[in-house]
């Protein structure tokens, strides 16, 4: 993280001597000279040189602390029990071991910050199948092709005119805070042998993952994330549906999903999306799909033929997600649909003993967002009205 900061520096400062440059040109109501138009472009030359590093840079701290794919993080170096005690009953950082950072008066422990992490991707269906990047500034802004390159024929001795060009849109997912607030007792602390690392890891991951789960499937974007199902919505096809806009169509009879139904929604996402997609879908949504059987007889819904594999329907794994609405099903490659952003400085904790007379609270707080990416990869069907 201090190499990020140091890169991102060095970039703003390359940043403001060439704003420097062009603001003295245009005060003056000039041309850049030949030494100006030199050092302009050896700036934006470092520029590019810095960004390669800064890619690299995060890269690596992804990699750290990615929760994007199946591989689980291995956590070691865990403090002991009674080094964290110490730190819980007396706010005494240094009894904790050389991997302890110390912000503002707040303690950052890396083992318990991925100890932490990983139960939340464990426990969160969004976390284990959404895009994860961590980020050290405010806010995760990202460049999206929409498209709109155009091609045509030609002759030998036609006139070749200009075609149309893709269009960049750049979106923008900003942080907010998250926080969680587990309270024990202090008796608990002095006459038990209390798992403080345990107690710590699962309040924070049980307090504060129900709560961001909510935000990535039903946010309203108001200091938390925008989630996936507020997004604007229409029946039209990706061709012709606007940039962030999600394609949503009904069953063909009215309260009822059929099989003909779920056919014709799966073919709405292009092939391209299709190799990782999956469905979503409540509980209450799920009983009644597993009914539905083809003309034969047989049931389109397919049981994993061992404990840790996913169910399918039409080949595709099923994800229970009690976030969605009855007779709602949710298909697509979340992945490439949606981001989750994490701020390097992970889960942060402050000792508070002073509120509550006899208790003891841990206040732990985290900068998270989310946003869509690709609206096209993504799709939704509703039991008709």
């Amino acid at each position: 993280m201090k190499k990020l900061l140091e890169l991102r520096a060095t970039k703003a400062e390359f940043h403001q001597q060439m704003k420097n440059i062009i603001e003295s040109v245009e005060r003056e109501q000039r041309a850049l000279s030949a030494d100006e138009s030199k050092n302009f472009t050896t700036l934006q030359n470092k520029i590019q040189e810095v960004n390669s590093e800064i890619e690299r840079a995060e890269v690596l701290a992804d990699q750290e602390r990615s929760l994007s794919t199946d591989q689980k993080p291995t956590v070691t170096d865990k403090p002991c029990n009674n080094e964290l005690r110490s730190f819980v009953r007396t706010g005494e950082a240094r009894s904790l071991s050389a991997g302890v950072s110390a912000d503002g008066g707040y303690t950052v422990i890396p083992s318990l910050d991925r100890t932490i992490y990983s139960l939340l991707r464990d426990n969160s269906v969004f976390r284990q199948n959404a895009m994860v990047t961590s980020i050290s500034t405010e806010k995760y802004e990202k460049l999206v092709n929409v498209g709109g390159t155009s091609a045509t024929w030609a002759a030998e001795s036609d006139t070749r005119n200009e075609t149309n060009t893709s269009e960049l849109v750049k979106l923008e997912i900003g942080l907010n805070s998250l926080y969680a607030y587990p309270t024990t007792t202090m008796e608990l602390l002095d006459w038990s042998d209390f798992d403080i690392a345990g107690w710590i890891s699962s309040e924070v991951a049980l307090e504060s993952g129900e709560t961001e789960e909510a935000a990535f499937w039903n946010g309203d974007g108001v200091k938390k994330p925008t989630g996936l199902l507020t997004y604007p919505t229409a029946i039209t096809a990706d061709s012709t549906r606007a940039f962030g806009t999600i394609q949503e169509t009904e069953s063909a009879s009215t309260g009822v999903i059929d099989a003909d139904d779920l056919i014709t929604f799966t073919h709405t996402l292009k092939r391209g999306y299709r190799g990782n997609a999956k469905f979503y879908m409540n509980d209450a949504t799920q009983e009644k799909i597993r009914k539905l059987k083809d003309t034969d007889g047989n049931y389109l819904w397919r049981a994993g033929i061992s404990e840790d594999a996913s169910n399918t329907l039409l080949g595709k794994a099923i994800e229970t997600a009690e976030e969605l609405p009855d007779d709602y099903i949710v298909f697509g490659d979340l992945m490439r649909a949606y981001t989750i952003v994490d701020h390097t400085s992970g889960v942060r904790m402050l000792r508070d003993n002073i509120t509550t007379p006899g208790m003891v609270k841990m206040f732990t707080t985290r900068y998270v967002g989310g946003g869509l990416i690709d609206s096209n990869a993504v799709k939704f069907l509703k039991a008709a009205a």
